[in-house]
């Protein structure tokens, strides 16, 4: 493989990310984050968001490149996210892929975000440590928990994907976040409900695990959250202060979450007795517990669990030029000139 140094652009959702790649390895990345005017509205605001980006996105163009340590004639290819997200956020950074690639003459790869979410644990850090080959972790199983998506997929090859199971409403990390909101945490109250869970006990508060009985790998968190706004609302009635039962409340969620993760998962891998490895991304797993049992659970059945470094869990542009990279070595030659008016936002693209 040869090393090709990739630009990635990611502004599917809140934050402004570019990396510079060459090959695997990841020379910078850069994230604007758009955490705190948020916040002030409990969610995100697209409109907002895009202006930040646009607002945001040049400097964080030339702080990637300057630390990366090379100048924009030294880029072989523009990777951009072109969907799944937010359509008006999508659009900046599309925009300013094409205006690169029309001053530079530099292809462009639209990518897929999620499947960067995917392909994540194979990023290799500055010095190039990582997982060393690739070539041998396929059939690999892929599991994704995000804000917006929950997924299980089989992974037969760079680009050859099968979808097993999605969400049919909430995403895991949507769910957190929305629970967090009824126990008053804030934007986003998902990190906070996992800490408070660890200060919680098990099996005080009880929560229905999620589609524990369908025969399928699909997910399900709408009711989960609806369970927890009528038990939150059936303590304050009771008088009992919060702080009595708020961390256990926390430890009853993520407990029932993670059980349906893990049922899921488990289904999965022994419906594919050949598959050897399990790759995992997306935000949620910044919750270093959920992490730590997927791990475990993983192994218990003998195999390669791969993940990213925490700063690669969550959007980020290194995880757009590695797949951008890796498509290149699938023969892809990217979109120059007038090719590029046929790239256009995908807001509900899927894998």
């Amino acid at each position: 493989m040869k090393d090709r140094l990739v630009l990635g652009i990611d502004t599917s959702c809140d934050d402004t990310s570019i990396a510079v790649l060459s090959g695997r390895r990841v020379l910078s990345s850069i994230v604007s984050s758009q955490l705190e005017i948020h916040a002030e509205y409990g969610g995100i605001v697209p409109n907002i968001a895009r202006r930040e980006h646009e607002k945001n996105i040049p400097n964080v163009f030339e702080e990637a490149l300057k630390k990366a340590r090379v100048n924009i004639e030294n880029i072989e290819y523009i990777a951009v996210t072109y969907g799944p997200g937010l359509a008006i956020d999508l659009e900046v950074g599309i925009t300013f892929a094409k205006e690169l690639s029309k001053k530079y003459n530099i292809p462009v790869l639209p990518v897929n975000h999620m499947e960067g979410h995917l392909l994540s644990p194979l990023l290799l850090n500055s010095y190039g440590s990582g997982l060393e080959s690739i070539e041998d972790i396929f059939p690999s199983l892929g599991l994704l928990i995000s804000g917006k998506h929950t997924e299980i997929l089989r992974v037969d090859e760079i680009g050859k994907y099968e979808k097993l199971g999605q969400t049919l409403d909430d995403a895991a990390g949507e769910a957190f976040d929305k629970v967090g909101r009824i126990l008053n945490f804030g934007y986003p109250g998902g990190p906070i409900l996992s800490e408070f869970a660890k200060k919680g006990k098990s099996g005080v508060i009880k929560f229905p695990v999620p589609m524990r009985n369908s025969s399928d790998l699909n997910f399900s968190f709408s009711g989960i959250k609806t369970a927890a706004l009528y038990k939150s609302k059936e303590l304050r009635e009771q008088g009992i202060p919060e702080k009595e039962w708020v961390y256990d409340f926390c430890r009853g969620f993520v407990d029932a979450v993670f059980e349906s993760i893990a049922i899921k998962l488990s289904k999965a891998i022994e419906g594919n007795p050949e598959v050897s490895t399990v790759l995992v991304g997306g935000g949620v797993f910044n919750s270093e517990e959920i992490l730590r049992k997927v791990g475990k659970l993983v192994r218990s059945y003998s195999l390669n669990f791969y993940y990213p470094k925490k700063e690669y869990r969550g959007d980020n542009g290194a995880m757009i030029a590695l797949v951008g990279y890796l498509h290149t070595e699938e023969n892809v030659k990217g979109l120059l000139g007038e090719e590029l008016d046929s790239l256009d936002r995908n807001p509900r693209l899927s894998l």
